[in-house]
């Protein structure tokens, strides 16, 4: 009976963290929805460089995150990393989240997240793409920890810094490994974390 609780309360809070991820950012339009319309013109592109004026030396704080980023209107949120939730700024452009802004270290930025549909990773990803679309082999991944467990968390394509977090809506496990290839195949694209070089 405890086995059969823990599997439930697993499930319970792994589709809680799903849905906290999903109402993180704007809306998590799919690469091509059903009517076939193109996702948004992307605003901000994720490089090994940053996101769009975001990089190694701006200052973690509101005045500085946003003079990297003119006519954006920064905001502080609750949100969740791999490892927990915390306070960060958020970048909102027209009303819709775009990014969010982790703490590093010596008074910089860390790690940045990209979670509006206006975002493009280097390579043209999109969120609500699939892991089939992007064209990444499995062995570019590995399982997420903590609040993303059972997620698969990628390096994308010819990058240092750049990673793509891929999840499975309504996944129940197993979440100590990757799901299967063809499960991997449907799971969709729900942020892009540029990571700090130093």
């Amino acid at each position: 009976m405890p086995c059969a609780l823990s599997r439930i309360a697993s499930k319970v809070i792994f589709g809680g963290i799903l849905v906290f991820l999903s109402g993180c950012g704007s809306s998590m339009t799919p690469l091509s929805d059903p009517a076939g319309a193109p996702p948004p013109a992307a605003v901000l592109q994720v490089t090994d460089q940053g996101v769009g004026g975001l990089g190694d030396e701006t200052g973690y704080g509101p005045k500085a995150i946003g003079a990297a980023l003119p006519g954006y209107n920064i905001e502080t949120i609750q949100t969740a990393g791999e490892n927990g939730t915390q306070w960060t700024y958020a970048a909102f452009l027209d009303g819709l989240q775009m990014v969010q802004v982790f703490k590093g270290t010596s008074g910089k930025i860390g790690v940045v997240h990209g979670v509006g549909d206006a975002i493009a990773g280097p390579n043209g990803e999109r969120l609500g793409m699939t892991f089939s679309q992007s064209g990444l082999p499995r062995s570019a991944c590995r399982v997420g920890k903590s609040l993303w467990r059972g997620m698969a968390i990628c390096s994308a394509k010819n990058t240092r810094s750049v990673s793509l977090v891929f999840a499975i809506s309504g996944y129940a496990g197993p979440f100590d490994r990757l799901p299967a290839d063809r499960e991997l195949g449907g799971a969709t694209l729900q942020r892009i974390l540029w990571s700090p070089a130093r």
